[in-house]
């Protein structure tokens, strides 16, 4: 019986020893301090940190406008008395027309809202996440690398408008003169005529009556082929299409020329927030200058009215703690839902539904929230 006493205390304490040596002990976390800091001249950077900026909204704004050019011609004033023209290009003139304005949105780093995230241990942290979503922006210039920007440079139009053929047959007129000379014959001098030729320049009424003779001989030789009265014709249609075609380029030379086309105008605006629900003017247009920089007052103003709808009012939890860093939050933004309106003052160029950062309010969130 002492035997079996003795098996059983030694059976109970190695059974002790098995349970207290297989009990898990539980662990203190360490805590881990993430701080943010707004980034600036006194803010030092440490290996390791995570640089991170707040986006911004920028509008790019594509303007279309039709430019033509009108050249007059070098006859226009006679174009009335010899040809019977009416409402012919009396002057030089180039003329503006806006066709259409688009607008496309970019989110761009607010080169004002730059942070520093640093750590005293390992950063569990959702700015990835977040920069997906666009609430914040890591340092990437691939946003910047397929925008187009106006260099305001079109010149070049009026090349196109040059006459270099007059139309005349002649451009001057042989003038004969007597005139004498004097020569000693003997004992007396003897004045001997003799013909001289001067060319003189026809005046541009005598070019224009010229021109228009060959313009009206040029419409009977295409009537005469047209009603078959002519007596020889051509094979094809190509002798009708020349001859079309030059008469076409004398009556320029009275009606004058134009030309057209259109032309893409791109420029960026950034909104600022004292801008919001009031117009704003982003560019000018004058009809005989086009597409001007907003502070051009030669031409019309072209308002934008952005209408925020207010959702964000009053939510800024974020307080003063912002510039002083003492938190373990991350700073976003939450852009806010704003309609654009283009306007010229005289009809409605065009608009968008937009999400404008900037117009938004910054707020804070747990550094270490880790969104799933």
């Amino acid at each position: 019986m002492e035997k079996i006493v003795k098996i059983t205390s030694r059976f109970l304490v190695l059974v002790s020893m098995l349970t207290f040596g297989c009990t898990t002990v539980k662990e203190v976390p360490v805590k881990v301090k993430t701080q943010v800091l707004p980034l600036g001249d006194l803010t030092r950077l440490y290996d390791g940190s995570l640089v991170y900026a707040l986006p911004q909204t920028v509008l790019d704004f594509k303007v279309i406008a039709e430019k033509t050019v009108r050249k007059a011609g070098p006859y226009h004033q006679y174009a009335s008395a010899l040809l019977g023209l009416r409402d012919v290009i009396e002057n030089d003139q180039v003329v503006w027309k806006l066709k259409s304005v688009e607008i496309n949105s970019v989110n761009e780093l607010d080169p004002d809202e730059f942070y520093l995230m640093k750590s005293d241990g390992l950063i569990e942290t959702n700015a990835l996440k977040m920069t997906n979503a666009g609430l914040i922006m890591d340092v990437n210039p691939a946003v910047y690398n397929k925008r187009n920007f106006d260099n305001r440079n079109y010149s070049g139009d009026d090349d196109q408008l040059v006459y270099r053929d007059m139309g005349s047959d002649v451009y001057y007129d042989v003038e004969q003169d007597t005139a004498y000379k004097v020569v000693n014959v003997d004992t007396a001098f003897v004045r001997i005529p003799y013909v001289l030729e001067k060319r003189r320049q026809l005046s541009l009424a005598e070019q224009a009556e010229n021109t228009a003779r060959i313009l009206l001989e040029l419409r009977e030789g295409r009537h005469l082929i047209l009603t078959g009265e002519a007596t020889v014709f051509p094979q094809d249609k190509a002798a009708v299409d020349e001859i079309k075609r030059l008469e076409d380029q004398y009556i320029s030379l009275f009606a004058g020329k134009s030309y057209s086309r259109e032309i893409e105008f791109d420029f960026s605006f950034v909104p600022e927030e004292n801008m919001k629900n009031k117009p704003v003017v982003v560019f000018r247009f004058s009809p005989d200058k086009g597409v001007l920089d907003r502070n051009d007052l030669s031409g019309r103003p072209v308002v934008a009215e952005m209408m925020s709808e207010r959702k964000m009012n009053g939510i800024n939890i974020s307080g003063d703690s912002i510039s002083s860093g003492n938190y373990d939050r991350i700073i976003y933004r939450v852009p806010e839902i704003v309609d654009i309106r283009i306007t010229d003052g005289k009809r409605n160029l065009g608009g968008k539904r937009q999400l404008i950062y900037q117009f938004g309010e910054k707020v804070a969130l747990p550094a270490n929230y880790i969104i799933r």
